[in-house]
């Protein structure tokens, strides 16, 4: 057994149209996206490290798919506009005790879930 610690270095996305999902979190989030080429991988930029990607995949994402956390302002506000892109609500804001935190998630329309965590101390529901 090693003490040595492996971090996540990358993250992956699956999609039937490259071009379509990185506009969507361009759009979204304000991450931007080179072309590795253009219509089969897309590096994102989320402004830290780690960076994700999105190749070409032939069918959509299905079934239990890993969820990416997202840090955000205004969890609610973000769900609605993800909604808006053509997002579905995999659950409405929430607080999570346990961290002092709340947080929403989506499925993008090509399936990935996204966890939209406003940080700790910040919390303010309005219900």
């Amino acid at each position: 057994m090693t003490d040595r610690v492996n971090p996540v270095i990358f993250v992956d996305f699956p999609t039937t149209d490259p071009e379509a999902m990185s506009a969507f979190y361009a759009d979204l989030f304000g991450w931007t996206y080179n072309r590795r080429p253009a219509d089969e991988f897309h590096e994102v930029l989320p402004g830290q490290k780690p960076n994700l990607g999105i190749h070409k995949a032939d069918a959509p994402m299905t079934g239990p798919v890993p969820r990416v956390y997202v840090m955000v302002e205004d969890p609610t506000d973000m769900l609605a506009q993800a909604v808006a892109k053509g997002a579905t609500v995999v659950w409405e804001e929430k607080r999570w005790e346990e961290f002092d935190a709340s947080y929403a998630a989506f499925r993008d329309p090509w399936g990935a879930e996204i966890v939209l965590w406003r940080d700790k101390g910040t919390f303010r529901l309005d219900t």
